[in-house]
């Protein structure tokens, strides 16, 4: 379908991959159990939902194979979208835990990495066309190797990402390296057509493809309202600390 739908998902990772970070930063100075959860629901659904999962069913709009028809299983394409969910959110979890105890980076790396690695091929296991379908080893190894290389950068994002430029830059390449993870499972993808088979059950790629990028779209619009709406706690602590400066410096009778 052109070069049109990379930069779509490209784009659509970047931009999940910059806010999802930036919610998950507002865990990390949430001032109450409440608020914390908030920003982990909602970094969990951007980061996992549209920064990882929508980001890689999208370029499957200009998935296509010679002399057969090309229809995907429902079910398969919500156990999908579930796996990339969970398996953010045990990271988040992992890597901001509620306890006061430090960081985990590196397992929480793992877990990420594991569900950046296996979603792609889930995606493609709901993939129902007229013919057999084998894997090559050599692009599924190098796609494995980037998915954990890359859930090892977004892991530092949500550690040392603190100001809006790093952020920036993270999804700028957090959502590139999820776009090749997706491309390199595709690549390994090996269709045999096979004419005796017949047409396949299921559903039309834009049949969900369609409402779920306006879910993803409205999804976002929550924790970009969320931020410019809710001051940051740091710099109202620092404001409440100054004010109150000032009033003891007024108070203070000079001699």
């Amino acid at each position: 379908m052109g070069p049109w739908v990379i930069l779509l998902a490209y784009l659509t990772s970047a931009i999940g991959v910059f806010v999802g970070v930036t919610s998950v930063r507002k865990v990390r100075t949430a001032g109450s159990d409440r608020v914390r959860r908030f920003w982990l629901v909602v970094a969990c659904l951007v980061l996992g939902g549209v920064g990882v999962w929508l980001a890689q069913f999208l370029p499957m709009a200009g998935f296509a194979v010679e002399n057969s028809v090309v229809r995907y299983d429902l079910v398969t394409i919500v156990f999908s979208m579930l796996l990339a969910l969970v398996t953010v959110f045990m990271a988040l979890l992992i890597a901001s835990p509620s306890d006061g105890s430090s960081s985990r980076t590196e397992p929480a790396a793992l877990v990420l990495g594991a569900g950046l690695a296996a979603v792609p091929y889930v995606i493609m296991w709901s993939v129902r066309t007229q013919g057999e379908v084998s894997f090559n080893l050599i692009f599924v190894g190098a796609g494995v190797l980037v998915a954990f290389v890359t859930a090892a950068g977004l892991m530092w994002l949500v550690q040392h990402a603190d100001t809006w430029p790093k952020r920036l830059v993270g999804g700028v390449l957090g959502g590139a390296a999820v776009v090749v993870v997706h491309f390199l499972a595709a690549a390994s993808i090996r269709v045999t057509p096979d004419a005796t088979v017949p047409a396949p059950a299921g559903i039309e790629v834009f049949a969900i493809l369609f409402p779920l990028f306006v879910a993803g779209l409205l999804m976002l619009v929550v924790p970009i309202v969320a931020v410019l709406l809710a001051p940051d706690r740091v710099a109202a602590q620092l404001e409440r600390e100054a004010d109150e400066w000032n009033a003891e410096t007024f108070r203070t009778p000079t001699r």
